[in-house]
This record gives C-alpha cells, structure tokens and sequence, in this order.
C-alpha cells in the first residue's frame, strides 16, 4: 500500500452450525446470541486506486 491506494478493513463471518455467511459483525454477533451457534470470523482489507 502506498500514499496513493485507498484501503478499509471488511470481515466477514461464518456460522459452523448452519453455513450461514455474514456481511457484517454485528448481524454475526446478534445471530451467535439467538441461536447459541458458533462463528468464526474473517478480517481482510480492501485495496482499490484514487
């Protein structure tokens, strides 16, 4: 990366017990605590030029 890319960091999440994959931690989170399933989670960066 240098001065010129832009960059934001994205997750993603996947529940075990249903194969359920998630945009964002918080709708991740919410699903973990109604259904008591586990989920694992992905921290990846998004790179593109100005």
């Amino acid at each position: 990366m240098n001065a010129f890319d832009r960059h934001r960091k994205k997750v993603t999440a996947w529940c075990d017990d249903c194969n359920l994959v998630f945009d964002e931690i918080g709708t991740a989170n919410e699903h973990q605590f109604e259904k008591d399933h586990k989920i694992k989670v992905t921290e990846f960066w998004v790179t593109d030029r100005l």
